[in-house]
């Protein structure tokens, strides 16, 4: 009898967290796409102001006008053949908003696939590829299996990575994916037991912990 209740409980459990996750889910993407695109403008603006390179600054200008024109998909291949056509040195940006506008096209697999591809290319700078690869998880979660998953995410779970808490984060979430809920308490109670970790985030991590009875 204990069992049935105990088994009952967790589901309970699950059913508040998953609640919770639709919740705020939605505003970390939001966040983390906003992040994507201010970091992208300010990359980008500072190359430019020191290169000069005119052509490549109309042309990336041309395709975040489609984004406010609301045509994202047509941002999203302006954005590519930028980053096909385009210097090296910021490619991985022209990536980055290509990604962030195949979201807002709501194509989440072709954008899950686009992070992924910068996160694993090596010649793109550490922050940008972790950032690529936080997206690339989050995306995929209920679609990808979850060993993969936390496969995927692994590099990002080291202490001093920039992307860490929200790392941990997406690996609580993994967890309650796959009905792992001691897994996913652990994974919180560490963003709530770090001092460094953004006050927004510990609140969400602290209210997730109690709707899973840690």
């Amino acid at each position: 009898m204990a069992d049935i209740f105990r088994e009952v409980d967790e589901e309970l459990q699950q059913e508040r967290a998953a609640t919770l996750w639709k919740k705020y889910g939605g505003w970390v993407i939001a966040l983390c796409v906003g992040i994507v695109l201010a970091v992208a403008g300010n990359v980008f603006w500072r190359e430019y102001k020191a290169n000069q390179r005119a052509e490549q600054a109309a042309a990336y200008a041309e395709a975040s006008a489609l984004l406010g024109q609301e045509k994202p998909r047509e941002a999203a291949e302006a954005f590519a053949a930028l980053a096909d056509s385009g210097d090296a040195g910021y490619a991985a940006i022209a990536r980055l908003s290509q990604a962030a506008a195949l979201v807002d096209a709501d194509d989440i697999p072709a954008a899950a696939e686009t992070y992924m591809a910068i996160a694993n290319d090596s010649s793109v700078p550490a922050p940008y590829g972790d950032l690529a690869r936080l997206h690339g998880v989050r995306l995929r979660i209920g679609t990808a299996n979850a060993p993969t998953l936390h496969s995927d995410l692994a590099p990002l779970l080291t202490p001093g990575n920039a992307w860490e808490p929200l790392a941990r984060e997406t690996e609580a979430a993994i967890s309650i994916q796959e009905g792992d809920i001691d897994a996913a308490r652990e994974s919180l109670k560490l963003i709530a037991d770090n001092p460094e970790t953004p006050g927004q985030l510990r609140q969400r991590a602290s209210e997730l912990l109690q709707a899973l009875g840690g």
